[in-house]
């Protein structure tokens, strides 16, 4: 877990230098307007986009590591993980699910900081729903039936209707390249959202 926090932070501290000297190279153009500084401002976009992406990356899969090697092995031992035929991009899908023989299920939306917010979606009616509401639960299962994974939706729906369905935020906690831990909280999507 310590490699991954460390990870994590070195990350977030070359995007956020990267942003630094993105910024900077934009203001030396804008005062120079010369062919150099406009190249000098062009790398300097590029390598943060690069550093971005990177940090995004490893920002979720600390999140995803947090979930798995920590909440689950300490809280849920002996479930099996399952895999989601989702988009690579982590769109239109929960960030895992975990069933266990007896029907038990948990679904988790995994973060990696405690200042990280919920995710937030459109319905086909338009409606906003957030993570963690039923609509919200009910729209992914919907996108997962379209992609044909039909035996985990049923897994699910099971559960759901037999009280044997966690459905839980997971959040790394904030830290400085060693792992300190984490934050979770259960959703109740027993009822709609309030709205």
């Amino acid at each position: 877990m310590d490699e991954a926090a460390k990870k994590r932070w070195w990350s977030i501290q070359w995007d956020n230098l990267a942003q630094r000297l993105k910024a900077e190279a934009g203001h030396h153009h804008d005062i120079q307007g010369s062919l150099e500084s406009g190249g000098l401002w062009g790398e300097a976009k590029g390598a943060h986009k690069e550093a971005h992406t990177q940090m995004v990356d490893d920002a979720e899969a600390f999140g995803e590591k947090v979930a798995e090697h920590h909440f689950m092995a300490e809280r849920y031992p002996g479930f099996e993980p399952q895999p989601l035929l989702g988009p690579k991009n982590g769109n239109d899908q929960f960030d895992q699910v975990w069933t266990h023989e007896d029907g038990r299920v948990v679904v988790i939306e995994a973060k990696s900081s405690t200042s990280t917010e919920l995710g937030s979606r459109r319905l086909p009616n338009g409606k906003p729903v957030s993570q963690g509401s039923r609509e919200y639960f009910f729209e992914i299962l919907r996108k997962m039936e379209k992609r044909r994974e039909i035996g985990l939706v049923r897994k699910l729906e099971k559960a759901l209707d037999e009280g044997k369905l966690e459905y839980v935020l997971v959040k790394g906690e904030r830290n400085t390249g060693a792992y300190t831990g984490y934050q979770y909280r259960r959703f109740d999507i027993s009822k709609g959202t309030l709205p």
